[in-house]
């Protein structure tokens, strides 16, 4: 199980992927909540296997923990990461949504890059990634 990636559906409607000997599944909701502490509703739970039980030839007899948390999006739902520019001093890490277990490694990396005054990482680079695109700037063109 260890040698399969995470998994999402072509409508985003779940996802899995394997962690620490098991299943990690999600039902990739974005329903919008207060801040709070978070907690699983039963009924996600229950359409998140259905959906994953749908999908694979995979029977999920028990769930051995659940939680829930809060995930910030922006209009674009695109990260925002650098310095503010209408307060210098204050840096924007904000806005993964629902992306924060396969981008952290590499947003980390460039919010310290950014941080430190250096620049996009070569190999973040070399995938196409465009700075614009999570700069702060863009978020005060869209208002």
């Amino acid at each position: 199980m260890e040698q399969v990636p995470i998994t999402v559906d072509c409508e985003e409607r779940f996802y899995l992927k394997p962690d620490a000997g098991r299943l990690l599944i999600s039902p990739a909701d974005e329903t919008p909540s207060p801040p709070c502490d978070a907690q699983p509703e039963e009924l996600d739970i229950a359409v998140c296997v259905d959906r994953i039980e749908a999908a694979f030839a995979l029977r999920i007899g028990r769930i051995e923990s659940k939680w829930a948390g809060l995930r910030s999006f922006v209009r674009d739902k695109c990260p925002v990461c650098g310095f503010d520019p209408q307060a210098p001093e204050f840096f924007w890490l904000a806005g993964q949504g629902g992306y924060g277990i396969q981008s952290a490694p590499a947003l980390a990396r460039l919010a310290a890059a950014l941080a430190l005054g250096g620049h996009v990482p070569d190999d973040i680079a070399a995938q196409g990634f465009a700075l614009e695109n999570v700069a702060p700037q863009r978020l005060g063109e869209r208002a």
